[in-house]
């Protein structure tokens, strides 16, 4: 451990991290930083469940140290220790290894029950200080691929609420890479404002695109040619990714925080009446975009040659089998082949109909002797609706 701690450590007694020390003094603080700046040689997880074994209960490997912390036997509190070979995490280190340590170190904290934002620092739990037990498993070190063959990397997904619009350009591998990147950048930018730099932002991005560049297994086809397309050059990755990197960093100020006054609702209604409207109106755009992205794959299916069926769409849009069969009304609609344009014609072609008006003799009301003048009936008479109208009012000449 002394091997590759820094030569000024960081240390503390409250977590503080204020002090440095040399390193023959620093592991005398019942807390000290372990991993050099700029290199990662240890993977240290925070727990504060007390399940001292649940590394071995989820099937990852045997830690290197547990420090642990607790009176009269019981554990409140502990570290894991991996140690792992060196990555360099500056600025002109390589990004894939940076983004393959986060990658395993998220995973591992999640199935740990581990702080997911503690990533090791400052300062931990000092090794073999009085104030803690210390439990030293085995000398091995892991190498990163080591510790993947234990589980699985989950994809990193998008977290913004309006997706990219990708049916006008289906056509192009460059152009829907810089759709769905520039979508992603602008959900993540502030945070990474907040919590980290350009670089960790930049990194995060080549990150996704090369996620993404999977045009080869989606099938892409040259629209003039219709041979398939493989995956977009690293060049052409690194290109659109530092061009989006730089815009969004410098220029986007949008924010992706919830809208309360999107609805402009009455603030006389009470909290529990505005809550249920502005569920009702999430659930309807929730609905409607996915029933636009399940269309957008019927499209691409369709301009593939490809059956449109429910696997097919789900395999596109990344929804379950049975989300997408929900919206099989959808799917009914752009099966269905549009009426043709003649019918329409012949309907507007036709002949106008003549309607026969006053058929049938419409009684008034019953009237009063005098009300349209002296020679009108008297009271009771009852006069068909044409002598009505010819009737002329009192003083005018009615021939």
């Amino acid at each position: 451990m002394l091997a590759e701690a820094a030569y000024y450590p960081r240390v503390s007694d409250n977590k503080s991290a204020t002090l440095s020390r040399p390193v023959e003094y620093a592991i005398r603080w019942p807390y000290m930083q372990i991993n050099r700046p700029n290199f990662v040689s240890w993977l240290v997880f925070d727990c504060d469940h007390g399940d001292i074994y649940r590394w071995e209960r989820v099937g990852l490997p045997a830690p290197n140290l547990i420090v642990s912390s607790g009176k009269n036997g019981s554990v409140s509190s502990f570290h894991l220790l991996y140690a792992i070979d060196p990555v360099c995490t500056s600025a002109k280190a390589r990004s894939h290894p940076i983004r393959y340590m986060k990658a395993i170190y998220g995973e591992m904290a999640r199935l740990l029950d581990a702080d997911p934002d503690y990533h090791g620092g400052p300062v931990c739990k000092t090794p073999g200080h009085a104030w803690w037990h210390t439990a030293e498993l085995h000398p091995h070190e892991y190498s990163l691929g080591e510790l993947h063959e234990y589980f699985d990397i989950p994809a990193e997904k998008p977290r913004f609420s309006k997706g990219p619009d990708l049916l006008p350009v289906m056509h192009s591998r460059a152009v829907t890479l810089f759709e769905q990147l520039r979508f992603f950048a602008y959900s993540v930018v502030n945070i990474e404002r907040d919590r980290g730099s350009f670089e960790s932002f930049s990194r995060r991005l080549e990150d996704y695109a090369h996620q993404i560049n999977d045009f080869e297994r989606r099938g892409f086809l040259d629209p003039k040619t219709g041979v398939s397309k493989g995956n977009l050059a690293v060049s052409a990755l690194r290109y659109t990714v530092k061009s989006v990197a730089r815009w969004t960093w410098d220029r986007y100020t949008g924010d992706g925080r919830c809208n309360r006054g999107v609805m402009q609702l009455d603030p006389s209604l009470s909290l529990v009446q505005r809550q249920r409207l502005a569920a009702e109106r999430t659930h309807s755009e929730r609905t409607r975009k996915t029933g636009d992205s399940v269309r957008t794959a019927c499209a691409a299916l369709h301009a593939r040659g490809e059956k449109i069926t429910q696997t097919a769409i789900a395999r596109l849009t990344q929804l379950s089998r049975q989300a997408v069969a929900t919206y099989q009304r959808v799917i009914d609609d752009f099966l269905r082949p549009s009426p043709p344009a003649t019918a329409a014609l012949a309907h507007d072609a036709r002949p106008p109909e003549f309607v026969k008006f006053g058929v049938h003799q419409v009684t008034p009301p019953r009237l009063f002797s005098g009300e349209f003048g002296p020679d009108v009936g008297h009271v009771g008479d009852s006069l068909p609706l044409f002598k009505l109208v010819a009737v002329a009012p009192q003083g005018e000449d009615s021939s």
